[in-house]
């Protein structure tokens, strides 16, 4: 590849971490091709906390993240740094051009950058298990370094596009090869694994849903309800297939014929938040438009929220809907995709995707009482860091028997 320039950065390990990188044959490898960037801090993010649980608890990991890239120059250039990663280790390798789209398109000519890179590092990457997160071009990329390392692959799936790239006239051939040769397919969601194996009837699919960061997202108890207002909260990115529309029209609605002071605070910037601005609402609606927050605030703002709502034509988990529950917080949600797997009648309501349904369903659940703290206490136990990095690494152990 003469058309590509490296530039290879090592930044100093953070003297609090050890790093206990050793290269032997039960290595794994986590590859992640969605990461947190300048511009998208909260992109993949849910990939990096499983990747930190599983770093955290377990030695003889690399974690590769590659970004690919926009940049003003036509030919490839790449840049790898290094870091401390927990006990482990992260490369970070960064592919920048004019023509991204194309390589971001392209996973076969990724792959073979990735592996001449590895191929360079033998005596420092040789991994037993490739885990690559997200089929498409992640799982693709891993499938064919597996196949030059001769490596076992695994892929978790977040995303709710699989269907359709399991149906591209380009690329359903080779995601379709990634998912049939990973041993084990790890899905977020019973309604994700039912969809992938409607799609490949791959016979090895588990569930081991996203982490919610529990030392943030926390109960407190929350205020008193005497002041006679009643407070919601939504948190999105306000585009399709989110409904922030529907979320909107039941609550000026409710506040027409609400007795109550009605605040809600809508969290999160897009097309919809920016449409519905200069909507007009009645006179005991207050809306706060909060737009993007940091994680802290936004865990500050459940605690103090009567009831939280999402509205989603589709969901194959609902990271914020989990969120809200580990505050204690009842949700409203619409009754989509993986949704139902987090609502119960202890912790919210279900409505169908209509502006009556989601009237009505509001009018019921601002007279419902719940037990916010045991809301909170169940959802703890069930996505924390520590349970679900061991739930990944026992799918290691079960994969690689006495090596891991």
């Amino acid at each position: 590849m003469n058309l590509i320039k490296q530039v290879t950065k090592i930044r100093k390990p953070n003297p609090l971490q050890a790093n206990n990188f050793t290269m032997t044959r039960d290595q794994v490898l986590i590859i992640s091709f969605w990461n947190p960037t300048s511009g998208q801090p909260q992109q993949g993010i849910f990939i990096q906390e499983q990747a930190a649980a599983v770093c955290k608890i377990r030695d003889n990991i690399i974690f590769l993240q590659v970004n690919i890239l926009p940049s003003r120059d036509l030919f490839l250039k790449m840049t790898v740094e290094e870091s401390a990663f927990y006990r482990n280790k992260r490369i970070t390798v960064n592919l920048y051009s004019a023509l991204w789209k194309f390589w971001y398109l392209s996973p076969w000519v990724v792959s073979v950058i990735l592996y001449r890179l590895i191929k360079k590092r033998k005596n420092e990457i040789n991994p037993a298990i490739i885990h690559a997160n997200i089929v498409f071009p992640c799982g693709v990329v891993g499938h064919h370094l597996a196949k030059r390392l001769e490596s076992k692959l695994i892929i978790s799936e977040h995303w709710s596009k699989t269907g359709k790239i399991l149906k591209h006239p380009l690329f359903a051939r080779s995601a379709l090869r990634a998912y049939l040769s990973s041993l084990t397919v790890i899905c977020v969601s019973e309604f994700l694994t039912q969809r992938i194996f409607k799609s490949t009837g791959h016979g090895n699919i588990i569930v081991i849903p996203n982490i919610i960061d529990t030392a943030i997202y926390k109960y407190a108890p929350k205020l008193p309800s005497d002041d006679n207002v009643l407070r919601l909260m939504c948190v999105a990115s306000w585009k399709l297939p989110k409904r922030l529309d529907l979320i909107f029209e039941a609550v000026c609605s409710f506040a027409e014929e609400s007795s109550r002071t009605i605040e809600l605070t809508v969290v999160g910037t897009g097309p919809q938040a920016d449409r519905l601005k200069t909507n007009k609402t009645p006179a005991d609606l207050i809306v706060i438009w909060a737009g993007y927050l940091e994680r802290h605030s936004i865990a500050s703002l459940l605690q103090k929220t009567n009831v939280f709502l999402h509205a989603s034509d589709i969901e194959t988990f609902s990271l914020v809907t989990a969120e809200a529950l580990s505050t204690g917080t009842p949700v409203l949600a619409s009754d989509t995709g993986a949704l139902p797997e987090l609502i119960n009648p202890q912790n919210g309501l279900l409505t169908e995707n209509t502006a009556e349904g989601w009237l009505a369903a509001l009018r019921q659940i601002a007279s419902m009482k719940f037990d916010y703290e045991a809301i909170a206490l169940e959802n703890r136990n069930k996505y924390s860091p520590e349970s679900i990095g061991s739930k990944i690494l026992s799918v290691y152990n079960k994969i690689n028997p006495g090596e891991l």
